[in-house]
């Protein structure tokens, strides 16, 4: 715990350093002058997060088991933005944000069930992001000059990390967590953890069955749905940088394969707090290999940090009102 709450304030200290570093560089009468470019088209820029954001939302729901979602859409989004939002501002990766999201379901499922959604979502997600992001990259590959090192970084973690969510799929179809766990235990290391671990997993694992068994074709709609999700994100990459380049800007594909090497580097630095720094440098780096001026790289950078705050800004909201407001039916007998 103490050596990652020495890495999380290091990230911090070293995020601030870059981002003053890049400011510095390019000068805050630019940043300003930059800014006016974009005025008010700034909203809409903001409002068009919405079609990623549902798109996610359904795919979410896509993971329920049961033929009926136990809320509406629009509830659901909230409950996701709430999750999504303590998940940034608390020191606990994405756990905090899923725990959250449990937390706020009990009030109209089994926390099993709830569980077990969010299992499975977690594994749909991650899965789309990362077909999203291996087709994009062999695109970038070919287009943008990222330097070898990067690109097989970029490949090796993407690989990796695909490899341990295909196993951790097949451990969820045959219901082998809790018998992971039994085998842990052979190792006589906390066994009353364990043994506490093992049966909230083996109700899991039941849930999680019945799920691949009973709605086999769900999975494959949320699968499709996030990917979509991410995709969309290439109308608010193109939008932006029409406004900040006017005619020099790039084309619809340049955008695509801007978005896909800004995603791919996001994930390479995922475990930054708040992804402060690396953020702004990710669009900073790409748009400055491509030719384009530092001030609006960095520009692009700073509004992407906008969109964050924003939004997580309405996710807590969001969490407030999920919490002390009836926004979601009050809680009934299961």
């Amino acid at each position: 715990m103490r050596f990652y709450k020495l890495v999380m304030y290091l990230s911090l200290v070293v995020g601030f350093a870059l981002l003053g570093v890049m400011i510095w560089q390019v000068g805050v009468v630019g940043l300003l002058e930059s800014f006016h470019l974009m005025g008010l088209w700034i909203v809409p820029f903001l409002l068009l997060k919405t079609l990623p954001l549902f798109l996610h939302t359904a795919g979410w729901a896509a993971c329920f088991p049961g033929q009926r979602l136990p809320l509406r859409l629009w509830q659901l989004f909230l409950v996701r933005q709430a999750g999504s939002a303590i998940s940034q501002v608390t020191p606990t990766a994405t756990i905090g944000g899923e725990v959250t999201k449990v937390l706020l379901l009990e009030h109209v499922m089994p926390q099993e069930q709830a569980t077990a959604a969010i299992v499975i979502d977690k594994a749909s997600i991650t899965l789309a992001k990362m077909v999203y992001l291996a087709l994009g990259m062999l695109y970038v590959m070919y287009t943008l000059p990222l330097p070898t090192e990067l690109q097989l970084s970029l490949y090796l973690s993407i690989g990796l990390i695909s490899l341990g969510l295909m196993g951790f799929i097949a451990f969820q179809r045959y219901g082998a967590l809790a018998k992971l766990v039994q085998g842990l235990e052979r190792f006589r290391i906390a066994p009353q953890k364990l043994q506490w671990l093992n049966r909230h997993l083996v109700r899991l694992d039941r849930q999680l069955v019945t799920y691949y068994t009973d709605h086999p074709w769900r999975f494959i709609c949320s699968l499709l749905l996030h990917f979509t999700a991410y995709l969309s994100h290439t109308i608010r990459t193109y939008m932006v940088l029409r406004l900040l380049l006017g005619t020099d800007a790039t084309g619809f594909p340049e955008a695509f394969m801007i978005t896909v090497a800004v995603a791919a580097l996001d994930q390479l630095f995922f475990f930054v707090p708040g992804q402060l720094g690396t953020l702004e440098g990710a669009r900073f780096l790409v748009l400055s290999l491509l030719g384009v001026a530092q001030i609006y790289g960095l520009t692009f950078g700073l509004i992407a940090r906008i969109d964050v705050l924003v939004w997580h800004g309405l996710g807590l909201l969001f969490y407030a009102l999920c919490t002390g407001l009836p926004v979601l039916p009050a809680p009934k007998e299961l």
